[in-house]
């Protein structure tokens, strides 16, 4: 069951890899069209209602979209959310299955926040240190880096869904690495490098989880 489930995770991360690749290459193509004279390039979300009644976009919105540059933010954003999600539901089934119950916190030190001991409450984190420990499991997705690094995660996700993006200085105060330079009150910058860190951090630390739980 374990197994099945990391195994399962790690595809649904391909996937979402595979999504994301596809919608950054679908909106360069579009925008790069060339379309004949009075031509227009119809996308419609529903093919249950009439067009009045669904919604509907155009090659030119797309353009539009790409050209403001918020086409790249939109697909990166929408990335980091699925991720963290995607993270979130497999620890819960993983919790769910080996019995473990998440405490109310956890304590890390680590060296991307100057080697001060930080209190943890999020419940996702809490409940892959119980994991471990129940069951005795030294993997490197409990070690205090990894857990400090997927916690940047969770923060940047919840600046994206509750902020629109925008870095206020409480937030700031909180986020490692770059982030914690990024200009205050504006949105926050997450392209394909940052998608990409996250696809292989994720992927390597539950692979190493379940190369330990497999021993």
């Amino acid at each position: 069951m374990i197994e099945k489930q990391c195994e399962q995770f790690l595809m649904n991360l391909s996937d979402l890899a595979t999504f994301y690749l596809a919608a950054g290459a679908s909106g360069k193509l579009i925008a790069s069209l060339e379309l004949p004279e009075g031509y227009e390039l119809e996308m419609r979300m529903s093919n249950d209602f009439p067009l009045v009644a669904t919604t509907v976009r155009q090659a030119k919105d797309v353009t539009e979209l790409h050209q403001r540059g918020e086409y790249e933010r939109l697909n990166a954003y929408q990335a980091m959310v699925a991720l963290c999600s995607l993270f979130e539901v497999f620890i819960a089934k993983l919790g769910d299955s080996l019995g473990a119950r998440a405490g109310n916190s956890i304590r890390i030190v680590s060296g991307r926040r100057k080697g001060i001991p930080i209190e943890i409450r999020n419940q996702t984190l809490c409940l892959v240190r119980a994991i471990h420990e129940k069951h005795g499991i030294d993997s490197q997705l409990n070690g205090d880096t990894a857990i400090c690094w997927i916690y940047n995660f969770f923060l940047l996700r919840n600046i994206v869904v509750h902020e629109g993006g925008r870095l206020s200085a409480n937030k700031r105060e909180r986020l490692v690495a770059k982030w914690a330079q990024h200009p205050l009150d504006q949105r926050l910058v997450v392209n394909g490098n940052h998608i990409d860190d996250m696809v292989h951090y994720l992927r390597s630390h539950v692979s190493s989880f379940l190369y330990q739980c497999r021993r």
